[in-house]
């Protein structure tokens, strides 16, 4: 019989292999939106990021950055960090124009743990002041500078999913929540706002999909075994 250590294996690859998802910006004028929305402990969450890459040399690029939060329902749900797993090629720096948002390489965005790029209104990625965060219905623009010892011009600037957002006071219970979003326009992923879901489990739900998987397993060999003479 299968372990449980294998199907949880399987369940989170499954996952991952779902989720995988990767942004390209190629040229001036390359454009792409990440969307966050879920439904959590009776709050709505809904945020996107929408990145205009303005100028591009071999050694740095330049994006215009729009953050809004359209969540609602119950709580403040407050959108505190963003955070891009991974960053090709590597990153050697970031600065930005925001006087709200601050940007960060190699942070921690508490479920999605490591993250090559952050940006955050208060403490990084794993979050601070909620008064400090974008509240409902808030928005900022801001122009963002990566840069890099490897050659952007070469294949463009890639940002590799999972992609993952912060909200603090949120729904019913006040509690912080990170989790996964999606491309814009991709499958799975509304469009403009839209209701799109395209989620990275949580460790948490991973397990118990395996322990699920487990128990049938279980009852089926037990079903199977012969009875005793």
């Amino acid at each position: 019989m299968t372990s449980l250590r294998g199907w949880v294996v399987a369940a989170a690859a499954l996952a991952g292999s779902a989720q995988a998802a990767d942004l390209n910006f190629a040229s001036v004028s390359s454009s792409g939106t990440l969307l966050f929305q879920t439904v959590r402990d009776g709050a709505t969450l809904n945020a996107s990021a929408n990145f205009v890459l303005t100028a591009l040399t071999a050694t740095s690029a330049t994006f215009n950055v729009t953050i809004a939060n359209n969540s609602s329902g119950p709580g403040q749900n407050t959108l505190t960090a963003l955070g891009i797993d991974v960053v090709s090629p590597t990153l050697t720096g970031v600065t930005d124009t925001s006087g709200t948002w601050d940007s960060v390489l190699n942070d921690t965005l508490p479920t999605l743990k490591r993250v090559d790029l952050c940006v955050y209104t208060s403490n990084g990625c794993s979050g601070g002041d909620i008064g400090d965060g974008m509240a409902e219905g808030g928005s900022s623009s801001f122009r963002m500078t990566l840069t890099t010892a490897g050659n952007f011009t070469t294949n463009g600037v890639t940002f590799t999913s999972p992609y993952g957002a912060k909200f603090q006071g949120v729904g019913n219970t006040g509690k912080s929540y990170e989790f996964a979003g999606c491309i814009s326009g991709t499958t799975g992923c509304g469009g403009g706002g839209g209701g799109g879901q395209n989620q990275v489990p949580e460790p948490g739900s991973v397990f118990l999909a395996g322990l699920a998987l487990l128990g049938m397993g279980t009852a089926t060999a037990m079903r199977r075994r012969p009875r005793a003479a």
